[in-house]
């Protein structure tokens, strides 16, 4: 038998050349093909009948966020009342300007002028003039109502009466208030004086008022 191969002769019986080492007889006819990538496995068929499995995709992550918020509370206003002082009444301000205030208000007068006079004693003496209603007929201070809202307090008060430009009261009085405040006031005790004691309701007005004929104070 030679071999279809390299052509070597070899015994009836030999299953390989002896020259080449290829396969003689039957086995030489079977073609060897290289062995290739093995394919996928085919998946597994449901059996016949039997309903088709619906693919389910994954379920992804839920996604969770926290979101703080601060909520403040308005608080409820609380109202607070401030003390005021009430004056006293007519009549007890009509006896203590007939028994002290006559006199005592004389003196404070020439002594507010005496300050005025100085130059030195300038703001003492207008402050004095501007109190002679106090002083003589225990005039009250007039006060405004206020409310403030502060952080949900409510505070509801009395404060002083709002003045004009200081520099306003200022010209006023160095150009009219010192000298028209001084025959004022010379007025008010004549008419004590001259009427025996009928001005005395005028009097006791003008006595109010100083303060405005001053330096424009509003009471």
């Amino acid at each position: 038998m030679h071999c279809v191969t390299c052509d070597t002769p070899n015994a009836d019986d030999a299953r390989f050349c002896t020259g080449c080492g290829a396969a003689l007889g039957a086995t030489a006819g079977v073609a060897t093909a290289p062995l290739g990538p093995l394919a996928p496995a085919a998946p597994p068929q449901p059996p016949v009948g039997a309903p088709a499995a619906t693919a389910t995709p994954p379920a992804s992550p839920a996604l969770h966020q926290t979101i703080n918020v601060n909520v403040q509370a308005t608080p409820s206003p609380v109202v607070v009342m401030a003390p005021t002082v009430a004056g006293p009444g007519c009549l007890v301000r009509t006896l203590y300007f007939l028994f002290i205030g006559l006199w005592l208000g004389a003196i404070w007068t020439s002594v507010a002028w005496a300050l005025l006079i100085s130059v030195i004693g300038l703001p003492l003496g207008l402050l004095m003039l501007n109190r002679l209603p106090q002083v003589m007929t225990l005039k009250p201070i007039r006060t405004q109502m206020r409310v403030i809202n502060q952080g949900g307090v409510v505070t509801i008060g009395q404060t002083q009466i709002e003045q004009r430009s200081f520099w306003l009261r200022a010209l006023y009085f160095v150009l009219v208030g010192w000298w028209l405040s001084g025959l004022w006031l010379l007025t008010a005790w004549s008419l004590i004086g001259v009427t025996f004691g009928l001005g005395l309701p005028l009097a006791f007005w003008m006595f109010d008022q100083t303060p405005a004929i001053v330096s424009l104070a509003r009471q």
